[in-house]
């Protein structure tokens, strides 16, 4: 009994390990199977390489026109500059200022001058009293001399009044003419006046011409004078000629206001409305170079740099850049004299 008791307990103990090393099987398998998978290796997109697109434009034969237009203003064609002739003065007070308009014999500025205006008043009287004296001798017969010597007080009196009214007169600027001023000096109250500077100018109303002004002054580089002009005042198409470039300014004016007159000039209409007046607005148009049949690109396909005028063209889809030589230069376009054939296609900036 002993010995089947310890086969049977030998058998249980085999069945025991084999079902634990089948558990441990079990479990190591499964373990597996909760592992993530391995997804397959995606071979990279292939990138195309970006395409360049350039603007470009295509050398045309035709008609360019180099021109200054814009819109100027009415101005007086002729003024009078006023000055004192004596130094010395000091200012009283300025009567007008720039805009205004003016009759002729209105008073603009006064000098300060005391108690002359006093004096003279003063001197009046005594010249009644002294007309009065003389009647009076002369009424009652008195002596030739008392006579003589009435008449000389007179004359002294009037002498005085003579030299004070000028005296007057001379510390004054009157107008000369019906007009408008267009120059008022900076110089104030209490100070010194110069003789001989300008200090006021008035200019004639019924004469007019158009003041055109650029952004910069070689806009009018090609501006000569007596060129023809199309003006257009109230509507109206109207010829004309330059008058005046910035190389016609007298020196003495062009020193007044020089960033003005580097950048204007002055046009003539032939036949003014008879209702313009100054300050109005009248368009101006001058062709200062014009040629036909000649090569042309847009003014933003050339580029200078040092000096060098030069394209950049399309060769076989290759840009390469090619010097040029250019005749006129417009607004929007350039002339190509050298460097390029009709049809060629140039990148623009």
């Amino acid at each position: 009994m002993q010995k089947i008791n310890k086969k049977s307990s030998s058998n249980r103990i085999k069945v025991y390990f084999l079902l634990g090393v089948f558990a441990l099987l079990s479990i190591f398998l499964g373990g597996c199977s909760f592992l993530p998978k391995e997804e397959p290796v995606l071979a990279p997109p292939l990138v195309e390489p970006a395409k360049l697109d350039y603007e470009t434009a295509e050398v045309k034969k035709g008609e360019i026109i180099k021109r200054v237009k814009g819109s100027g203003t009415m101005v007086p064609t002729s003024h009078h500059d006023l000055y004192y002739t004596k130094d010395g003065g000091r200012l009283k007070k300025i009567s007008v200022r720039e805009g205004d308009l003016v009759k002729k014999g209105q008073t603009l500025a006064e000098l300060e001058t005391g108690n002359l205006a006093f004096e003279i008043d003063q001197a009046y009287i005594d010249l009644k009293k002294a007309q009065l004296r003389l009647q009076q001798m002369e009424a009652h017969q008195d002596d030739k001399y008392s006579i003589e010597m009435g008449k000389l007080d007179i004359q002294s009196i009037n002498n005085r009044l003579y030299f004070m009214n000028n005296q007057l007169a001379e510390s004054k600027i009157v107008s000369p003419i019906d007009g408008v001023i267009t120059y008022v000096t900076e110089i104030r109250q209490g100070q010194g006046v110069p003789a001989y500077e300008s200090l006021f100018q008035v200019a004639e109303t019924t004469q007019l011409q158009i003041q055109y002004t650029a952004i910069n002054a070689n806009d009018l580089a090609d501006v000569k004078l007596g060129m023809d002009v199309i003006t257009n005042i109230k509507g109206e198409d109207i010829k004309g000629k330059v008058v005046q470039t910035p190389k016609d300014v007298p020196a003495d004016i062009y020193e007044k206001n020089p960033d003005l007159y580097s950048k204007s000039i002055l046009v003539e209409a032939e036949k003014l409305p008879e209702e313009i007046k100054v300050g109005d607005i009248a368009g101006i148009e001058i062709i200062t170079a014009k040629k036909k049949d000649t090569l042309i690109i847009p003014k933003n396909g050339l580029r200078t740099t040092v000096g060098r005028n030069y394209v950049q063209v399309m060769v076989d889809n290759t840009k390469r850049e090619v010097d040029i030589e250019v005749g006129i230069i417009s607004s929007t376009e350039v002339e190509v004299l050298k460097g390029l054939n009709e049809g060629d296609v140039i990148i623009l900036k």
